[in-house]
């Protein structure tokens, strides 16, 4: 079904331009010049979308939203405001009263659609999940926990959320669809909402009305993670701290396996990275992130490369006590006493647009998986590449084309990386084909991830880490 669009400003020049950018990419186009109309309108035809500016006659943008918001009918349809005011307070407002995106005029067209394009990923996946029925308990592995919390997110629910998994219950209490409390029981203290996000089997309910005795918090999921990944950073250098200084190796002799010429150039480029540090006792973290759509391999593969490193003996010291520590979305291994890389997966889909403003700033590069057929991951996959040249643009980057197990020939996979080098841009060293299960295949990615890093920046140009 097509999405229907509501777009309410007062410039008739303005709404003239984006109704017919919008009805270039397909979607159905309602527009109104106040409040006013723009109620009458959702009245007469429910939008999946609506877009609207503060100021405007009869009912501002403030106004209308709120009123959108009392309605049990409408308090759930997305919204975008679209404005020339660029102050703090208009965006905290906004927000507060549960605007879904801020955007401040003059706005690139293709920022617009880059937003509609998430939020209406968002409500197609929300459509697949029985939200109606989770008042019940069900099975985690029946479900995809990260799609479960944004549709909840999405309908504005109130409630708590219940999970199992062996002996460990998490507990995330949402009001009105945000975020006020993560609680994780656990025989291991103090462990992150992200190794909740991790598990794949146990049981869930929801509890419409829940809500905690106290609220200390009020976050999207996209800054809970964020704190715990700098959390899991924090106490990896913390860890290693404790262990013993080695001396490393010499680098002439790191040649026995491709490990240790991952090890060096790891090395190599903590110490470029840390030329523009004050001296610290404190080991350099590395951050890689792994990204794919669901079910793309990701987790598999941050685990396989964290059992090909963790084989050289660079990287032994330590390993062990911080992979029992760890959830499966992320991993961490200690190269040397100086350097700890840190890898995190996280979903490719539009939708988590706001996990990736968090992520990749500040990461050493990026390796993204991508189907060997495009047919239904290609607007999310190239949604990510778009994504990655706005936020960070200088982050290294490595798509792998999975070659499936029952694909007898590369032609599919090949076909793909052409594809992906036309669109991209990028070169087609910057892309491969394989499996992840073969360590060849993973190994070389990460190698031309840091080659490019390496390449980037050389050695007598310092960087800021």
């Amino acid at each position: 079904m097509t999405p229907t669009i509501l777009v309410a400003d007062d410039d008739p020049k303005l709404l003239r331009i984006i109704t017919q950018y919008l009805d270039r990419r397909n979607w159905q186009v309602t527009t109104a010049q106040d409040g006013e109309e723009a109620v009458a309108r959702v009245a007469h035809q429910r939008p999946d979308l609506i877009i609207a500016d503060i100021g405007m006659p009869k009912m501002d943008g403030y106004a209308l939203l709120s009123h959108l918001r009392r309605d049990p009918a409408t308090r759930t349809i997305p919204f975008i405001f679209l404005t020339g005011r660029d102050h703090d307070p208009d965006r905290l407002h906004a927000f507060k009263i549960g605007a879904d995106d801020y955007l401040t005029k003059p706005c690139a067209l293709d920022q617009l659609v880059q937003s509609i394009e998430t939020i209406l990923d968002r409500i197609e996946q929300s459509r697949t999940l029985p939200l109606d029925q989770i008042g019940s308990s069900g099975r985690i592995e029946d479900v995809d926990l990260l799609d479960m919390i944004q549709a909840i997110e999405l309908e504005q629910r109130t409630g708590a959320l219940v999970l199992s998994h062996g002996e460990r219950t998490g507990t995330l209490y949402f009001r009105d669809g945000t975020i006020v409390e993560a609680q994780l029981r656990s025989p291991i203290r103090e462990e992150p909402l992200f190794r909740l996000l991790g598990w794949k089997t146990g049981r869930f309910v929801f509890m419409p009305g829940a809500i905690p005795e106290r609220m200390p918090i009020t976050a999207s999921l996209a800054h809970l993670l964020l704190q715990d990944i700098r959390t899991m950073e924090d106490h990896a250098r913390t860890m290693t701290r404790r262990e013993p200084h080695e001396t490393p190796a010499p680098r002439s002799v790191l040649g026995a396996s491709p490990a240790d010429h991952l090890a060096a150039d790891l090395e190599e480029i903590a110490d470029r990275q840390g030329a523009n540090r004050t001296a610290t006792r404190d080991p350099h973290v590395l951050r890689i992130v792994v990204a794919g759509v669901a079910r793309s391999g990701a987790r598999d593969l941050i685990l396989n490369l964290v059992a090909d490193l963790s084989d050289s003996r660079w990287t032994m010291i330590g390993t062990e006590r911080f992979q029992r520590r760890l959830p499966a979305e992320m991993g961490c291994v200690r190269i040397s006493s100086r350097v700890i890389l840190h890898m995190i997966a996280i979903r490719a889909e539009k939708r988590f647009r706001s996990l990736w403003e968090q992520c990749l700033p500040g990461a050493v590069g990026i390796i993204l998986l991508a189907p060997d057929s495009l047919a239904e991951a290609d607007s999310h996959v190239l949604a990510f590449l778009k994504a990655r040249e706005d936020l960070s643009p200088t982050v290294a980057i490595h798509v792998l084309v999975e070659k499936q197990e029952h694909t007898a020939e590369d032609y599919a996979g090949n076909l793909t990386k052409a594809r992906l080098t036309t669109w991209s841009g990028l070169p087609s060293s910057a892309l491969s084909c394989g499996s992840i299960q073969d360590q060849a295949v993973r190994l070389n990615a990460l190698a031309s991830l840091l080659n490019q890093f390496l390449a980037a920046c050389p050695s007598d140009s310092p960087i800021a880490p």
